[in-house]
């Protein structure tokens, strides 16, 4: 009786597979930034911490009986800012999870002839 082995072997090393998407994560990060809604953020921000910056100092210069009402003021922007930016960031890591995973299989799809089998039945289907 004859038995076919079918052995895979990488084609490339683990390390430096996992270097490469590691650098393209990097440039792809450094993509972003540079875009316009990036820098928009920043502003957002460096304008939140020079509001934390002046509510600090008005409280540092109060008196005794105004500083609770300032650091009351002072968390609550606080908290405000860490919301809205917190809706970005999620949204942000959301978008770079479903890259990554998208990018994960198109990298196990050039190397597994049966990923790419089914990724083409599933194409033929649709059309």
């Amino acid at each position: 009786m004859t038995t076919f082995v079918n052995i895979s072997h990488p084609t490339q090393h683990r390390g430096v597979a996992r270097f490469e998407r590691a650098f393209a994560t990097l440039e792809q990060l450094l993509q972003r930034l540079q875009q316009e809604s990036t820098y928009a953020v920043l502003l957002v921000m460096f304008g939140a911490l020079s509001l934390f910056a002046a509510l600090y100092d008005i409280a540092d210069a109060s008196q005794e009986g105004h500083e609770l009402g300032a650091w009351v003021v002072l968390w609550a922007a606080v908290l405000a800012v860490l919301a809205v930016f917190a809706k970005y960031c999620k949204r942000q890591f959301v978008a770079w999870l479903k890259a990554d995973r998208e990018a994960r299989m198109w990298d196990s799809a050039m190397t597994d002839y049966r990923i790419m089998a089914d990724i083409r039945c599933a194409q033929d289907r649709s059309q």
